[in-house]
């Protein structure tokens, strides 16, 4: 039986747009964290109503985010296949006939620029209704405008498929000529940090007080790790490059000297 890790939600610009099963993930550490932000006045159920309230705002912004991406793409010209969004954003799967590293590095700096904005937003937004931490609204704004601003910290990591590694392979494949080398060097890349920031959760919440932020990283790491495993996966649909073709031998001279009668 083989595992459905994506579920396909739409399609736009004729793109497939695709979620990946790590956004289960999110959508229990948010509630998590948010609820336990609120007075114990308040009751559980509310806190954690709040709290899924904040995870589906959060995951709207995310695909609002892959939509202006994407749209980008196509107005660069970029034929994309399918978008795979992940918690941190969306793994783009172009046709590589269409694309370049320049592109690429676009793509990835728009990416970045967009998260900042986007955290902007939310805290002009949280500014409007005041610094009262037990208002509803005050507190679910200020929440997604700290998680999107860690969110923009945690693309700038050179680590594919992030925007930071996007930007990495855009180099590397400007460099070498070679876009299956270069994602194969970001791939192993993420898939190492995505390993250490579990190691690095584990040992937090076994040998220090920080439970939940040693889950959270935990967390973290298995979803950098699969996005990971996913983009290195994408080689497969990359076309090789073709073979040079061998150097053409120069005509042998003819040895038999023609007499002009």
């Amino acid at each position: 039986m083989k595992f459905i890790n994506t579920i396909k939600i739409g399609t736009f610009f004729r793109t497939r747009l695709r979620i990946h099963y790590t956004w289960l993930l999110v959508f229990l550490l948010i509630p998590w964290t948010v609820s336990t932000q609120y007075s114990t006045e308040t009751s559980l159920v509310s806190r954690a109503g709040l709290g899924l309230i904040t995870a589906v705002l959060f995951f709207g912004t995310v695909i609002i985010r892959e939509i202006i991406l994407l749209m980008v793409a196509v107005y660069k010209g970029i034929v994309v296949r399918s978008v795979t969004i992940f918690a941190f954003g969306g793994l783009i799967q172009p046709d590589y006939e269409t694309t370049s590293p320049s592109h690429e590095i676009l793509l990835a700096v728009s990416g970045m620029l967009l998260n900042f904005v986007i955290t902007g937003v939310f805290y002009f937004v949280h500014t409007l209704f005041g610094d009262i931490d037990q208002d509803v609204r005050a507190m679910t704004v200020k929440w997604l405008a700290f998680f999107y601003f860690t969110l923009s910290l945690f693309h700038l990591v050179p680590a594919y498929p992030i925007e930071g590694g996007r930007i990495l392979r855009g180099i590397i494949w400007k460099v070498t000529d070679n876009v299956r080398q270069a994602t194969r060097i970001v791939g192993i890349t993420g898939w190492i940090l995505g390993f250490l920031t579990m190691v690095g959760g584990i040992l937090l919440a076994v040998f220090t007080e920080e439970l939940f932020t040693g889950l959270f990283f935990v967390g973290l790491g298995l979803i950098i790790q699969n996005a990971a495993t996913h983009g290195i996966r994408q080689i497969r649909q990359i076309p090789k490059p073709p073979l040079p073709e061998p150097p053409i031998s120069p005509p042998e001279e003819n040895d038999q000297v023609i007499q002009l009668s």
